[in-house]
């Protein structure tokens, strides 16, 4: 699948192309410095023509988010990003655990990657995935488990969401933290979750520590805009 089969109707293509690109860059997960694909690569991976990303590095050279340098190549610029006003709530584990108990979901694709030590010296294993719900894509997840946990149940951590293996193995978490934000879907997780190119998405970052403060789980997970939503409950002082 490319973006010709997935771009919005009575939408120029040039404009998919700025719009996928804009996004990421306003996102930060284009940094400033960071190089763009040649122009030739960039035509393969998106399966549109040279002149499609030309006119769409036009309008981004025109908006400031790029520079282009001959013989070197297209950067991204150092640029404003938007501020977000932060809501912080509190919750407790267990709710995101029940949360995930009730999901019948399977995992449609999966890409384990050997264990690799970080800079602490503590390995983890690294997995791609896709999860199914009701035989669709339901969401696409970049994740990382401490390996000697992994080890344990690796059967279980490639076929099931990694917080119910954990719970279900009664593995302690000192502290859980998780950052929501709303966001465009980029080629890749249009492709995965066959959705649009630049179809909104939730974006959640979810990370899990043993009571010593160690990392032993973090994952990157993206939904369509239209399966998932929050609920919270606000609670007010009342007078005496």
């Amino acid at each position: 699948m490319n973006l010709l089969t997935i771009k919005r109707e009575a939408v120029p293509l040039h404009a998919e192309v700025a719009a996928m690109l804009r996004h990421q860059i306003l996102a930060g997960t284009l940094a400033p410095g960071a190089q763009l694909p040649p122009l030739s690569e960039l035509t393969e991976k998106l399966g549109v023509a040279r002149m499609t990303v030309r006119q769409a590095m036009d309008a981004l050279e025109a908006e400031g988010l790029i520079e282009r340098h001959s013989g070197r190549g297209t950067f991204v610029k150092r640029v404003d990003l938007p501020k977000r006003q932060t809501l912080n709530m509190q919750a407790d584990l267990s709710q995101l655990q029940s949360m995930v108990a009730q999901l019948e979901v399977s995992v449609l694709v999966e890409e384990t990657q050997a264990a690799k030590t970080d800079e602490n010296g503590v390995a983890y294993r690294y997995m791609k995935r896709i999860h199914s719900l009701d035989g669709k894509p339901f969401c696409h997840v970049d994740l990382r488990v401490d390996n000697a946990l992994y080890e344990k149940a690796p059967e279980r951590y490639s076929s099931e969401i990694v917080v119910r293996v954990l719970k279900d193995m009664g593995i302690p978490v000192g502290s859980a933290r998780q950052r929501v934000t709303i966001s465009y879907a980029d080629l890749e997780v249009a492709q995965a979750l066959q959705i649009k190119v630049n179809s909104p998405v939730f974006r959640v970052f979810r990370e899990f520590f043993d009571p010593s403060g160690r990392l032993i789980y973090s994952a990157n997970l993206v939904y369509p805009g239209d399966v998932l939503e929050f609920e919270m409950e606000f609670t007010t002082d009342t007078p005496d």
